[in-house]
Order: structure tokens, then sequence, then C-alpha cells
């Protein structure tokens, strides 16, 4: 099997890339920075795409190494100029699907987002919510996972918390709720749709085993890094005043603030179905 995996360098793209290739698949990995991601020991084994030389070339490098599965992960947390929301969930899904023209995979996974279709607020869920119609109306089989928090090592929580989380003795975070997975469990489940004929275009909505609070999701985050901090949480608009800081610090922003007024819960979890051993998720 052929695996194009577009944002394979990324979080979760490098662990499911990782998981065809301990699989024996043979994998593309589609990024702007082919050299930076040959360093990255997930990816060894992988062969590149150079997403920099255009869309033209991509689609003539598609063409040629004709993949029978993609896997789209390219997805952003933050915007910024030249990087947005709409640049990186609708306009690159619209791209990547019309380089697949004339190639037919058999397969196209989708990497969203859990609380599309129930957070019309934050134009972060509502260009996936247009992303993953690009995705439905394509006319290529799908499968379509909204992972909740994804854990794990290199997960950007992670990191921001341990150049933040030394210096504050009391965190305050905005009220919500998650359900956290393992990247290890996004990335099985990611490799085995890609294998079965029942997750054929299907909308999966993927989390833990358990629900936390964003306090419990903080402190549980603060004790993987060895930190005990005081976390308490806050209406979100007790942040307001503080956005022009935060978000210059690339930690909060009001995108955030409007994301975390939707519950980040699977109601509707196919993950037990289809990885029934989860990991705990506060390891590495």
């Amino acid at each position: 099997m052929r695996v194009l995996v577009a944002g394979g360098s990324g979080f979760i793209g490098s662990h499911i890339v990782r998981k065809f290739l301990d699989n024996r698949r043979e994998v593309w990995v589609l990024t702007r920075n082919p050299q930076r991601a040959k360093d990255n020991p997930l990816l060894k084994g992988a062969l590149f795409v150079n997403l920099s030389e255009g869309w033209d070339k991509v689609r003539e490098r598609i063409r040629e190494i004709k993949p029978q599965v993609v896997v789209n992960s390219v997805g952003i947390l933050y915007q910024r100029r030249g990087n947005t929301y709409r640049e990186a969930h609708v306009e690159f899904v619209k791209n990547l699907l019309a380089s697949l023209s004339g190639v037919s995979p058999r397969r196209f996974i989708h990497i969203s987002a859990c609380g599309v279709g129930r957070n019309k607020i934050s134009q972060y869920f509502l260009t996936k919510e247009e992303g993953e119609k690009l995705v439905t109306s394509s006319g290529i089989p799908y499968t379509i996972f909204r992972p909740s928090i994804v854990m794990g090592k290199g997960q950007l929580l992670l990191k921001q918390l341990k150049v933040f989380g030394k210096f504050l003795p009391l965190l305050a975070v905005p009220k919500g709720q998650f359900q956290p997975l393992h990247v290890e469990d996004l990335a099985q489940a990611v490799f085995l749709s890609a294998e079965k004929k029942e997750f054929e275009n299907r909308i999966c909505e993927v989390g833990g085993p358990k629900v936390y609070t964003a306090a419990e999701l903080f402190r549980k985050t603060l004790e993987l890094l060895g930190l005990k901090r005081v976390v308490i949480e806050l209406p979100w608009q007790a942040f307001l005043p503080l956005l022009p800081v935060t978000a210059s610090l690339g930690v909060l922003t009001y995108e955030q603030l409007k994301m975390s007024r939707t519950p980040n819960i699977c109601p509707q979890n196919c993950l037990p179905r289809i990885v029934p051993q989860m990991r705990e998720p506060f390891t590495l």
C-alpha cells in the first residue's frame, strides 16, 4: 500500500507516518520543508514531496506516486499572517483534493476536530467544518476523525507549559471540558480505518477514556513535566482584558476563548470500538 500523509512532519502527522511505516507500508510525506522533516526520527524510512515547489509540481508528483490512501493531518490552532485557518483548513484541502484528480485513491482520511458542527462562533471550527464538506462532497471514499485534544510527546500544550509553567505559581484557565486521547491511539485508528471497509464514508468523534475539566487537564499536563501548580478555572469573560498580553505571547487568543465555550468532548466516541485498549493520555 502506498500512503501519502499531508502534514506528516507535524505532531499528529508524524505519529501517523510512523504507524504506517512500522506496518511496512510505503509512505510519502507532503511537507514544506523536507530537509528539516528528514531529521525527525519518526519519519525515518519515509519519502517526501516538497510542497514549497507549488501545487502544479505537487500534482505531478502525486500522479506519479498514485497513492492508494491519502491522510490529511494539516491543521493549526493559532493563525498568523500567511497561515490562517481558512488557508490551512479550507484552501489546503481544496488544493489537495484537486491534486488527486485522476489518481482515484481508495480512501481519503481527514483529521478534523471535536466540536465541529456544535461551535458556530469560532473560525477554527467553522473552517474545519468547511474542510469536512469539501471532503464529503469530493466523490472519494473518506473517513473523517474528530479528535478531542491529542496528547503525547511533542504536543503543543506540553511545550507551552514547559516554558511558562516554571515561572507561574498559579495558572488560571477558561472553564471547559476535554476528553484527551493519546496520539498513538489516534494513529492506530487512522491506520485501521485505511484497512477496513466498515470505516468508509464515516465521521468519527474520538476521545480518550475519561472527561476532564480544564483545570484537571492542565494539572495532569503539568505533572507530566514534574510541576505541581495551583490551577483554577474562571469564566471566559474574565480573560478578555488579558488578551493583548496573552495573545502576544501566543498562549491565549480571542479565538481560543471562543473555542473554549464548546465542551471538547465526544458524546458519540468511536475510539473504544476501534482501539479497545486505549492508552493513558498523560504519558510520553
